[in-house]
């Protein structure tokens, strides 16, 4: 019942998309004043609609429920930090927990993270179906290719690296320590390439 009630309260944030980007960080341009749809293809059907201004992208990335924070300096790398999203009951004993970043430079955003931090101890898959879920959601929402080539690379079916159509490279990737086991799954915008710019549809 918990789980069910965390699931079906991600899907109405996803739907409403009530949320909203913090308000110190970076400055929208004069697109972020018109008003789009929270319904999908917020991007528009390319990536260019997500490696773009940081303050149109996480205006967007708040729309779907991602609830991305101020979009700040880090050493020598621009990135928001997302609060993070509960894929197993947060009050239990061993809570799987989604992340969401976003980084690049301070006019434009280049690369977006979904990270899934699983306690060694926990072994739930439930949480990881959670997590390809509201991976694959968003990405759906925004209007974006990826969602099955990430979640065919999460489970061994395609290569951990590839190209998109629509301008972004992906790359999945496992790290476990004593404590956790961490699997992100990385989109970032693929080098134009003679001359060209990325300009593909899904």
């Amino acid at each position: 019942m918990i789980r069910a009630g965390i699931l079906l309260l991600a899907a109405t944030l996803a739907v409403a998309g009530c949320s909203k980007p913090a308000a110190d960080q970076a400055p929208a341009n004069d697109t972020a004043a018109v008003a789009e749809p929270s319904g999908p293809n917020l991007a528009g059907g390319s990536w260019d609609g997500v490696f773009t201004d940081p303050g149109v992208a996480l205006d967007r990335f708040g729309r779907i429920g991602l609830r991305p924070g101020a979009y700040e300096k880090r050493g020598g790398v621009w990135r928001s930090e997302a609060a993070p999203t509960p894929m197993s009951d947060p009050q239990g004993k061993h809570p799987v927990m989604a992340h969401f970043t976003a980084s690049g430079a301070a006019d434009r955003l280049e690369a977006i993270e979904y990270r899934l931090v699983e306690p060694t101890s926990a072994n739930d898959q439930l949480a990881r179906d959670s997590f390809d879920k509201w991976l694959a959601q968003s990405l759906q929402q925004l209007g974006v290719s990826g969602g099955d080539s990430a979640l065919a690379a999460i489970h061994g079916t395609k290569r951990a690296t590839g190209q998109l159509k629509g301008g972004a490279d992906y790359a999945v990737t496992r790290t476990t320590t004593p404590k956790e086991r961490l699997l992100a799954v990385t989109f970032t915008r693929s080098a134009p390439t003679s001359g060209q710019t990325n300009q593909g549809k899904m």
